[in-house]
């Protein structure tokens, strides 16, 4: 029996796997149609986990809204009480189930503390029970989860000074030392045309900002339990792609191409979940390389 059965259109499977990811990340078990087992009837196997799950979330977007799956999916989970909707998209609901209340996850980038992402998990553990990897602020919905304004020039100060401290922390500057050597600055510059200073070079060098040792849980595995004291290390094989590897075999060894939204660092163009907190102190990682194991970690060395 998962925690979570994941309900989706099949065009928003990206989205739906880097969420499931990102739940599992949290502590729960997630069953969504990748996990059918070759042999099993589609729609027996669909049937028997979405009886079976404590919770059935529903991913509503302009294609699962047309989507007779979807909505009787939706319309059983309702019917057993264990029903937790969430937009992707903004899109008009099927009649039945406006009047519910639906997390927002209209743009959402896997941030873990987005207002929206936090408000699915609060209905997730009412339905499922709390999950081993929320912390205290993501195991309620927030008092007040309303979009509050923020000026424009607040947004810029924090970008510029989170850009500043990431190009300190990554060269080892204070402002009395020297600047970095040609050979030091050689791997982070491209080709194309950036503009001049250190910033720049921090923000193409995506997989220096992720290398390193990091220790911690497999919160989940779908072919057994969680495991504590697990390494995984990542080592840079270009400005922009790094190589993931464990002492855990079922984590294997993954090479992933990376973007930055913010301060948290993303796997681009890949199904695999992966999230690199920066902000936090160590930074943090949830990783989830193919759907099946969740694993949390913290870097230890770089």
């Amino acid at each position: 029996m998962a925690d979570i059965f994941l309900s989706y259109a099949s065009e928003d499977r990206g989205r739906a796997g880097r969420l499931a990811g990102a739940l599992e990340s949290c502590g729960w078990s997630v069953w969504w149609d990748r996990r059918i087992v070759a042999g099993q009837a589609f729609d027996e196997a669909i049937e028997g986990e979405l009886e079976a799950a404590k919770s059935v979330v529903v991913l509503w977007s302009r294609h699962s809204i047309a989507s007779e799956w979807v909505k009787n999916e939706a319309a059983a989970a309702a019917e057993r009480g264990v029903l937790v909707p969430a937009q992707i998209e903004p899109v008009k609901l099927p009649l039945e189930f406006r009047r519910r209340q639906t997390a927002d996850l209209a743009g959402w980038d896997g941030d873990l503390d987005h207002d929206g992402f936090r408000t699915l998990c609060a209905g997730v553990a009412a339905k499922a029970g709390g999950g081993r990897g929320l912390s205290p602020g993501q195991a309620k919905v927030p008092e007040d989860a309303r979009p509050r304004p923020k000026a424009a020039w607040a947004w810029a100060a924090v970008a510029a000074l989170a850009s500043a401290l990431g190009a300190a922390v990554y060269w080892g500057l204070t402002p009395a030392e020297k600047k970095p050597s040609e050979a030091e600055q050689a791997p982070a510059i491209e080709t194309k045309a950036y503009p001049s200073g250190v910033e720049a070079k921090v923000a193409a060098e995506l997989a220096g900002l992720a290398a390193g040792v990091y220790r911690g849980d497999v919160v989940s595995d779908a072919r057994g339990g969680s495991r504590s004291d697990v390494t995984v290390t990542i080592a840079r094989v270009t400005h922009r792609k790094v190589r993931i590897t464990s002492d855990y075999p079922r984590l294997g060894a993954v090479e992933i191409e990376l973007d930055r939204a913010g301060q948290t660092l993303q796997a681009a163009g890949s199904s695999a979940l992966f999230l690199l907190e920066l902000g936090k102190n160590p930074p943090q990682l949830h990783y989830n390389p193919d759907g099946e194991v969740a694993y949390i970690g913290q870097r230890k060395s770089r």
